[in-house]
């Protein structure tokens, strides 16, 4: 801490603990908090003052009432502190770890010397540069898997959360001293991938645009989606009219009357619609109905009846509230537009069946468009990572581990870690952990047809992690609600004999919402990562063209570039990850808020100092008579290296996003009253080496959260 690490510094109380005689036990440190004020605080006296006083407790308190006792007890535990606070305090100051160290009420503090302190803390940034805050090599491989986008969907808003953390977690680690292998799972297979090509051979095929075709690919699931649950959506759309507007249902009976009359449905079939429409449960079944043809014709005569419930003549109607009714009738023009789906609509889950099959037994002609399609995707992905500046060492495909993973449940089963049972292979994990209460339950591993579920790939795919990477741990960032099934694959490894099992880890996001609404990709209702991407960028550029307008057009382009990405990816690191995130873009986009922009003028400024004084002044410098402004901002200067041990164990980016906001404030304030560049000697030498060394740090910390450093904005 303030030029050691904070480590170290509980290192030497533990060892000289020891050395008094003293058990073994964690030391706490926390900083003095104080503004100009350089040092931390124990409270490991204390801690061990009830250990060390125990006996003497007990035989001063024996015979006493409760209450007397409790005093008594705790007069002589605060003595004791005291006691070994003093103790400790006089051995840490004979050692020279501090310039100044108290024993206060049982607490140690220790208290460095500015100018030394500073002048160590700036040497080590000055010595270390670019590599200041690495720490020393660890000898452990790390697997970070993160982004898993699936090929023929586009990649939306919410995909970003996931790629931010995963990128950020890699970099942290391995500035934490670990080898880092950044890995990509890819979900090429499976259902959404087979109605996505159904789609496009029956309605699409040869309209493909020369350009942004996995963008395209997209909205043809998009589209698949909305095709195969298109009778769901219509039925969901009258039960929902129904049940919630008792008006509406008023007017059933006329409607139902006017289907009769054009003779387009059985009685049977009318007689069922009136009871379902009128009874306002909500609960009409197409599957009850002798012909589902009725509906389409009942169809145009319900949105007749919006149309005229709109109408201004209408206001005592039986829909008055004309907002309800509007947004009825908005709704039901959106599926309307469609109408034209609900007869072939009743077949083309017949045909997806079909398509699976031809995946099933590989078909060529089928296997070939597959591999054409998805190398559409994989190209729109690569585009994307490279705007975000993102890299994979080890790319991992679904459909490569899928026979793989059939062979390890064979294997499961052989070992008696997996059973039959009710015909479906699974993992009575508890059971097998002999716990006896219920922890991680039991879990599928293959269905009883032999088609794979995620479970029999995930097994697979983990194990080639170990087996073939060598990996010591192994760390996942998939969402929150995935933990159960987390844990289950790491116990059902460690129950194989993986010791690396035991050094995995979940972590876990919540989902992103973007101006109150949720981000989905099924019902193209979502925002596709690219249109929030190209917000940013003309946003950025605005702010550019703001505080620099005489800035050279290539190059406004490139910091634009370098603003609007960093908003994306500071906006979804800067809250905790196990909350839901609301995305808002003036805030991510802010030079006055905890936002990248923020951070990136902070170093930006410092270049534009740093560039107008010329080189930096040689040998050692004056750090005496610091103000508060200075002394804090060589404390958090000072806290990187530490920062980035915190956030490796923790598996926090937030710890390393927070610090970086930290950071940029204590510069700013540095710059709001320090003069630097008229400063008199040997003032003005000591600031430019702080200003260059908070550069650093700031450079250090975005880049570690995948954000660049602009040098101008």
């Amino acid at each position: 801490m303030f030029g050691d690490t904070e480590e170290g510094l509980k290192e030497r109380i533990a060892a000289t603990l020891a050395d008094l005689g003293h058990a073994p036990r964690a030391v706490d440190l926390r900083r003095i908090p104080f503004s100009g004020a350089w040092g931390a605080a124990t409270s490991v006296a204390k801690a061990l003052a009830g250990q060390a006083a125990a006996a003497e407790v007990a035989a001063a308190t024996a015979g006493l009432a409760k209450k007397e006792a409790k005093e008594r007890a705790a007069a002589i535990l605060s003595a004791k502190a005291q006691e070994i606070a003093a103790t400790l305090a006089a051995r840490l100051l004979a050692a020279g770890v501090a310039d100044r160290v108290e024993a206060v009420n049982g607490y140690v503090n220790i208290y460095f010397d500015h100018t030394s302190v500073a002048a160590r803390v700036l040497a080590r940034v000055r010595a270390e540069g670019d590599d200041y805050g690495r720490g020393a090599p660890k000898g452990e491989r790390v697997m970070v898997e993160f982004s898993q986008p699936n090929t023929h969907k586009a990649m939306h808003v919410g995909h970003l959360r996931n790629i931010a953390l995963g990128n950020a977690m890699s970099a942290i680690l391995a500035r934490a001293g670990y080898e880092v292998l950044r890995a990509n799972y890819l979900g090429d297979i499976g259902r959404h991938v087979i109605q996505c090509l159904w789609c496009y051979r029956a309605f699409h095929q040869g309209e493909e645009p020369p350009e942004r075709k996995g963008r395209w690919l997209g909205e043809i699931y998009t589209e698949s989606y909305a095709r195969l649950h298109y009778r769901e959506d219509v039925i969901g759309f009258i039960n929902r009219l129904t049940s919630e507007d008792e008006a509406f249902r008023l007017a059933a009976d006329r409607m139902l009357k006017e289907l009769w009359r054009k003779k387009t449905a059985s009685g049977e079939d009318i007689a069922y619609l009136l009871g379902q429409l009128s009874n306002g449960k909500g609960e009409f079944d197409l599957n009850k109905l002798h012909d589902p043809g009725c509906v389409a014709d009942l169809w145009p005569i319900i949105g007749a009846q919006l149309r005229e419930e709109v109408q201004p003549t209408r206001a005592q109607g039986p829909l008055a509230d004309k907002e309800v009714a509007q947004r009825y009738l908005d709704e039901w023009a959106d599926l309307d537009r469609h109408a034209d789906w609900w007869v072939p609509a009743g077949r083309w889950e017949e045909e997806v069946r079909a398509t699976f099959q031809e995946w099933e037994r590989k078909d060529p002609e089928f296997m070939a468009l597959w591999e054409r399609t998805r190398a559409w995707s994989l190209d729109e992905f690569h585009r994307i990572y490279d705007q975000l500046g993102v890299g994979f060492d080890v790319w991992f495909y679904e459909s490569a581990v899928e026979e793989e993973g059939r062979r390890m449940v064979g294997e499961l089963l052989e070992r008696g870690i997996a059973e039959v049972s009710e015909g479906l292979p699974v993992v009575k994990i508890d059971e097998k952990l002999g716990l006896e209460q219920e922890r991680y339950r039991v879990l599928p591993i293959l269905r009883s047809d032999g088609t794979t579920l995620y479970a029999t790939k995930d097994l697979a795919l983990t194990r080639e992690k170990f087996e073939r990477y060598h990996v010591d741990r192994a760390v996942w960032v998939i969402d929150v609600r995935q933990s159960l099934y987390m844990q289950q694959i790491f116990k059902i490894l460690e129950l194989w004999g993986f010791e690396q099992a035991r050094h995995c880890h979940h972590l876990g996001y919540e989902m992103v919402t973007l101006q109150g609404a949720a981000i989905s990709s099924r019902k193209g209702t979502g925002v596709l990562y690219e249109d929030v991407a190209a917000e940013a960028l003309r946003r950025a550029r605005g702010v550019i063209e703001e505080k620099n307008p005489e800035m050279p057009p290539e190059q406004k382009g490139r910091v634009a570039a370098q603003v609007g990405v960093g908003a994306l990816l500071y906006g979804m690191l800067d809250r905790d990850n196990n909350k839901v995130l609301v995305f808002d873009f003036d805030e991510a986009l802010s030079l006055q808020g905890q936002s990248a922009p923020y951070i990136q003028y902070a170093h930006a400024r410092a270049c534009r100092i740093l560039e107008r004084a010329g080189a930096l002044p040689e040998g050692e410098q004056d750090f005496s008579d610091l103000t508060d402004h200075e002394v804090n901002l060589i404390e958090q200067i000072a806290l990187l290296p530490e920062e980035v041990q915190r956030a490796a164990r923790e598996y926090k980016p937030l710890l390393i996003a927070t610090y970086a906001y930290s950071l940029a404030v204590r510069v700013n304030d540095f710059y709001e009253n320090c003069r630097v560049l008229d400063a008199p000697e040997p003032r003005r030498g000591a600031r430019l080496v702080l200003v260059d060394a908070a550069r650093r740090a700031l450079a250090a910390s975005l880049g570690l959260l995948g954000i660049a450093a602009p040098e101008a904005m």
